[in-house]
């Protein structure tokens, strides 16, 4: 459970440095991370502590390279395909969020370009 635990704040931290990369965390944006922590709760039981962890990375300021070196550190407990498909979720979850506002800026553009290149086109 620990490692999922892990995934999860990846994904929050991931999605908040994404929604406020072009210096603009819109309602839409803001709404749905919401939602994608709203949906956890919906999964299975999260801990208060699950729960306030998540919250807690959701106030934080985050840069590339911290998301990257995150990921990276999130994966080395996963097998291949584990780490393939967790990218992927990482993938879709950063197009979802940088579209929820309509337009997807050229600073989330140039940074997801950099996690690609770190991660794979293909991921």
């Amino acid at each position: 459970m620990e490692r999922i635990t892990e995934v999860i704040k990846l994904m929050a931290k991931t999605g908040l440095f994404f929604a406020s990369a072009d210096g603009i965390y819109l309602q839409r944006e803001r709404q749905y991370i919401s939602d994608f922590v709203n949906g956890i709760e919906q999964i299975g039981s999260i801990t208060p502590e699950l729960k306030g962890e998540v919250y807690g990375a959701l106030s934080t300021q985050y840069k590339i390279d911290e998301i990257i070196r995150d990921t990276n550190a999130v994966l080395e407990g996963f097998n291949k395909d584990e780490r393939r498909a967790i990218l992927a979720s990482i993938r879709e979850f950063i197009t979802k969020v940088t579209e929820a506002d309509g337009s997807v800026h050229p600073l989330e553009r140039e940074n997801f370009r950099l996690w690609k290149d770190q991660f794979g086109h293909s991921a």
